[in-house]
């Protein structure tokens, strides 16, 4: 196998390479940010700066390195060019460094402008483009323009003197739309071909959409509206239905476009960490509408058990997909049952510490070290073949 290092000009091309190292770093200075708390080293509570480095800084380097990587091929245009990686890299970092020093406002005016520079990459490339994305991408598109609704909102409630009339919202659109909504609208397209299933989003290429693609678009369409309705309805005090319409439509989603349940193929433990992380992901939405009066507790279940495994899961297929380790995925990968399996430990550990005071501090505490743990774990097994090129290529 050929494992010399890229070029710098590969590396643009391919920016996962650079965006999920740093991303994992830095969700691991989010997660430390309560042990420093707890133990008094740091002072200020950490509550919104961790919000905030595990939406944007953990989840959106690792949906910017995927999205950067694939969206030139998808469009079947131009790579990304070193300077533009670059100066997304240097926003990412330092937007990350304001919210680690608990300078929200100045972090959130750094992740719009992040997402307003992606999305210029992006845009100046789909005049000449050849093919047009999955139709899935359209919940991809909503989930960026979450992510900029919630950017907005938590900038202008920093400068006003007035609460915001519905605080929650900037909340569910940061922390949980940017994330859902992509996983759920690039699901639809890897997962069959991680797996070698048939691919109704893996349409023929063609710049003008057509009826194949308008077919999945508008299940799409109408599963990112009701995402977003349902944020809208929690968000003005309908802490039931809200979730519970999150729940159903996610549910709905997966099991119509998402072919996890439905493969037999999928039998190492690749497939079954996907299947158990999905159950969280939407589980979570199921108990936060039951139990409301715990939400942000019982919202881990979502963030952690699904989003978080999801990430780290199809990072581990690009990972190896990119590097010539593709045979790899075939394996029994029990290593990843142990990673994972820390970090569902670290989730229940996390939300014990909620629902019984005494203990709050010291499960904080063990969480962030379990997860750690996992996420070490798999940097061990992954992270080494990153910068190793496809000898295919």
């Amino acid at each position: 196998m050929n494992t010399s290092r890229i070029s710098t000009k590969e590396l643009a091309a391919e920016p996962f390479r650079i965006f999920f190292p740093c991303a994992i770093i830095v969700g691991l200075i989010g997660v430390s940010l309560w042990p420093l708390y707890f133990s008094g080293v740091s002072k200020f509570y950490p509550g919104l700066s961790h919000a905030r480095i595990m939406a944007y800084g953990l989840f959106g380097g690792f949906i910017f390195g995927f999205l950067g990587t694939a969206m030139p091929r998808m469009l079947s245009t131009t790579a990304f060019a070193r300077i533009e990686v670059l100066l997304l890299l240097v926003v990412y970092l330092a937007m990350n460094t304001l919210y680690a020093m608990a300078k929200i406002s100045g972090g959130d005016t750094l992740f719009l402008a992040l997402l307003g520079i992606f999305g210029l990459c992006v845009a100046w490339r789909f005049p000449k483009r050849k093919d047009t994305p999955p139709p899935g991408f359209i919940l991809v598109l909503l989930g960026l323009l979450c992510a900029m609704g919630g950017a907005i909102l938590g900038i202008v409630a920093s400068y006003s003197d007035e609460p915001p009339a519905r605080p929650l919202l900037q909340h569910l659109l940061s922390y949980q739309g940017f994330v859902l909504l992509p996983i759920l609208g690039v699901g639809a397209f890897v997962l069959p071909r991680f797996f070698g299933l048939p691919n109704p989003h893996d349409l023929p290429e063609a710049k003008t959409p057509g009826s194949g693609w308008l077919a999945r678009a508008w299940p799409a369409l109408t599963t990112g509206i009701l995402i977003l309705v349902s944020f809208w309805l929690e968000a003005d005090g309908w802490f039931r239905l809200g979730p519970g319409i999150r729940f159903v439509t996610s549910l709905v989603y997966v099991a119509c476009e998402l072919p996890l349940f439905r493969a037999a193929k999928i039998k190492n433990a690749f497939g079954i960490v996907l299947k158990l992380a999905f159950i969280f992901m939407i589980a979570g939405f199921l108990f936060v509408s039951l139990f409301p009066q715990f939400r942000v507790s019982l919202l881990h279940l979502t963030l952690v058990g699904g989003f978080a495994v999801v990430t780290f899961s199809v990072a581990t297929r690009v990972v190896f997909g990119h590097s010539g380790n593709l045979s790899k995925m075939s394996e029994p990968n029990r290593w990843l049952l142990v990673a994972t399996g820390l970090m569902w430990f670290a989730m229940a550990t996390r939300i014990s510490g909620d629902f019984w005071p005494k203990i709050t501090a010291s499960h904080y505490i063990y969480g962030a070290v379990i997860w750690t743990l996992g996420v070490a774990l798999w940097c061990w097994k992954v992270l080494p073949k990153i910068f190793q090129r496809d000898p295919q290529d």
